[in-house]
């Protein structure tokens, strides 16, 4: 190739390369100058959406700080169907995550349909009575009242129409999405927006197949859920879940979100207003693909403050956990080592005098908290007969047996109607003295000596009825007092009413006329001198009586009863609420007449039928021991007994019921664990270490 035909195709080359570039150059003009504004404009469009942050709840502790129940970092899935697209493209996403869910065994939020999830589809009876309002209203507002009046096939059916539910999707499959759908659809009317939380407390593993399959409009998020620190108290703790549609309004009203957790009972839902704490407001802004690229806190617009979610506060109790451990333990042990086979449930409520705190309180049979992430165990828990989710020690009523005796007793020594010293006959069978018209007709109770014996006691003053249990004695008593002076001592101290206690609570009753007549029964005279022992209609629950031994014994000032002790805040540097013990009702008993009662629980203590077990104590104790017939059998009977210590400074009052567990004296045993830990030397040296603790 010559030189000229060389610079020849070289210039064909420049001339090719010069043209290509020109075009390049033009289109990069095109681009950038002449339409780059619209293409600027399109890149940085965004999305934007205000979202509710939720506050993490407070701690809850014991009175000595030690944390019961805390929080932990866990993840939730949210969806917002709103990106998801036309049905065809919505459907299919939504039926991957629900199958990922039942790989995984992760329960959703399916709480709006009274329908069962199999074939042949039924209704349930799941709802509660707003509930079911509220479903009611949806259907007239979707039109499908009358497809939900032909059957709940006949429904499913209809939904499945409208929210175009291919006809490949299995029966199992189209239930599930379209109580996933309804869902949403009535969040949408309640309020405005269209995402809400599918599913709490994931794992790794169902996040990362999650994140495998690139849902649209599935997010997970981080977020807090309730660590319980503590296997024990239960039935005191409580728990918290999502707000349940029915009581949404009311809720709302309080300023929550619908996707707020929100205490349901226990101390969580008693304490809630203190353990919430506040949401924070954010504006998120996506961008056309949905990929977040801004995040900003909103502003008060009267204060100027980010509105940033504000912890709750931290509440402390009067209760000692460690205490409440040994209370449990003992009352389960107790329980399995009595001799009588128709043993049930029981209760223990351990109490401070001076204040009404509640120390311990313990139920059995109990559960453990956690139960309710295990579907299982809790089904297997449910299916207890004796109902382990029931608190006896708050809601169970027993007859209070002959730990009433010393209502009667203080009664008549207040009322003047006897002396600590006067003594009384026993005379077996109750009877007044000849030639005295005696007002019982043929009823002439017996003493339990004389039943069991044929013997009688020796002349009995105050102390020694009490000791020995002496029907005869407490018919006298009550014989002179009558039932309305009878009535009127038991509610001062605390019978038949509320305690004050903070949880729901059983007010149970008083034997009276008024009793009868709203139980539809006659009372007759004679029902007086089954009241005087504290049998017939009085009922009480273990917190009652525990909570009428320390009105007694700190001398008649009758204190409410109660769990909370403090309320501090989120980081513990301000009181935010300090309890004072409230004063109820006030006795003012005679020192004379209070040594006189208090000497018939010492005496049976450490002379009776209890003696053996408190004998090694490190402290004296006053007790008391009743027997309530509930069946015809003495080993039917349900099993009491009240205690307290030390005995010259009373500090607690314990009160143990056991249904049908036979004789108080039984329960003796029980009582003395729970002392003998109280009061040791370890238990001693860790409340003082606690209180410091608290103080620094």
């Amino acid at each position: 190739m010559d030189a000229k035909q060389f610079h020849s195709r070289l210039r064909g080359i420049l001339l090719v390369l010069i043209v290509i570039l020109g075009l390049f150059t033009w289109v990069l003009y095109d681009l950038q100058i002449v339409r780059g504004a619209d293409f600027r404009s399109q890149s940085v469009r965004k999305i934007t959406k205000t979202e509710t942050v939720e506050a993490a709840r407070g701690q809850i502790l014991d009175r000595y700080g030690r944390v019961l129940v805390s929080n932990r970092t866990s993840y939730q899935v949210t969806l917002d169907t709103s990106v998801m697209g036309a049905e065809a493209e919505r459907n299919p996403n939504l039926l991957a995550l629900l199958h990922i869910c039942r790989d995984h065994n992760v329960t959703w939020t399916d709480a709006v349909l009274p329908i069962s999830m199999t074939e042949p589809f039924t209704y349930t009876d799941t709802l509660t009575d707003a509930g079911r309002a509220r479903y009611e209203a949806f259907l007239e507002r979707m039109k499908w009242t009358d497809a939900a009046a032909q059957g709940a096939g006949a429904l499913i059916a209809k939904m499945r129409e409208f929210y175009q539910v291919d006809e490949n999707v299995s029966a199992e499959d189209g239930r599930a999405l379209v109580g996933v759908l309804c869902e949403v659809r009535i969040r949408s009317l309640d309020i405005l927006r269209s995402s809400y939380v599918f599913a709490q407390d994931v794992d790794i593993d169902f996040i990362s197949t999650v994140k495998e399959q690139g849902l649209v409009g599935v997010s997970i998020d981080p977020t807090t859920v309730r660590q319980y620190n503590t296997a024990y108290a239960a039935h005191l703790l409580g728990r918290v879940r999502s707000i349940p549609a029915e009581d949404w309004e009311k809720y709302e009203a309080l300023g929550y979100s619908m996707d707020d957790t929100v205490g349901t009972d226990g101390v969580e839902l008693a304490f809630e207003e203190y353990l919430r704490g506040e949401a924070g407001r954010r504006a998120i802004d996506t961008n056309t693909t949905g990929k977040v690229v801004s995040e900003t806190w909103l502003t008060d617009h009267e204060t100027g403050e980010l509105l940033e979610p504000k912890p709750g506060d931290n509440v402390s109790l009067t209760l000692d956990i460690r205490l409440q451990e040994v209370t449990e333990r003992a009352l389960a042990e107790g329980i399995a080592g009595l001799p009588s086979e128709y043993t049930q449930g029981g209760a223990a409520v351990v109490s401070d005098v001076k204040t009404g705190g509640i120390l311990a309180m313990a139920s059995y049979p109990t559960f453990d908290l956690n139960i309710y992430s295990n579907a299982a165990l809790y089904n297997e828990t449910a299916e207890n007969p004796l109902n382990p989710f029931y608190n006896r020690a708050t809601m169970g009523t027993y007859s209070p047996g002959s730990t009433f005796k010393m209502v009667v007793g203080t009664a008549a020594l207040q009322e003047g109607l006897t002396t600590p010293n006067e003594k009384i006959k026993d005379t077996g069978r109750f009877q007044y003295p000849a030639g005295e018209k005696y007002p019982y007709g043929e009823y002439h109770p017996a003493c339990w000596y004389y039943l069991q014996y044929g013997g009688y006691h020796p002349p009995q003053d105050m102390a020694h009825a009490l000791e020995n249990s002496c029907n005869i004695y407490f018919y006298t008593m009550g014989d002179r007092l009558g039932i309305d002076l009878i009535n009127k001592y038991a509610s001062m101290f605390g019978l038949g009413k509320a305690t004050g206690f903070e949880l729901p609570e059983n007010v149970g009753q008083v034997a009276g006329p008024e009793t009868s007549e709203k139980m539809g029964v006659t009372w007759y005279g004679g029902d007086l001198l089954s009241a005087s022992i504290g049998q017939g209609n009085t009922l009480a629950t273990p917190l009652q009586l525990a909570n009428y031994i320390g009105t007694l014994v700190n001398g008649g000032s009758h204190y409410s009863a109660h769990i909370l002790q403090s309320v501090k805040s989120s980081d513990f540097s301000q009181v935010i609420y300090e309890r004072a013990p409230e004063l109820m009702d006030s006795l003012n008993i005679s020192g004379e007449n209070l040594e006189a009662v208090k000497q018939g629980m010492y005496l049976l203590a450490t002379e009776g039928s209890v003696r053996n077990y408190f004998k090694d104590l490190p402290v004296t104790v006053g007790a008391k021991t009743g027997t309530a017939q509930v069946g015809r059998e003495d080993t039917e009977a349900n099993a009491v007994l009240v205690c307290f210590a030390p005995y010259d400074d009373p500090e607690i009052a314990i009160s143990i019921v056991v249904e049908r567990g036979g004789s108080g004296t039984e329960l003796a045993a029980i009582a003395a664990d729970i002392l003998s830990y109280y009061f040791n030397t370890e238990h001693t040296m860790e409340a003082v270490e606690g209180e410091n603790a608290l103080l620094r």
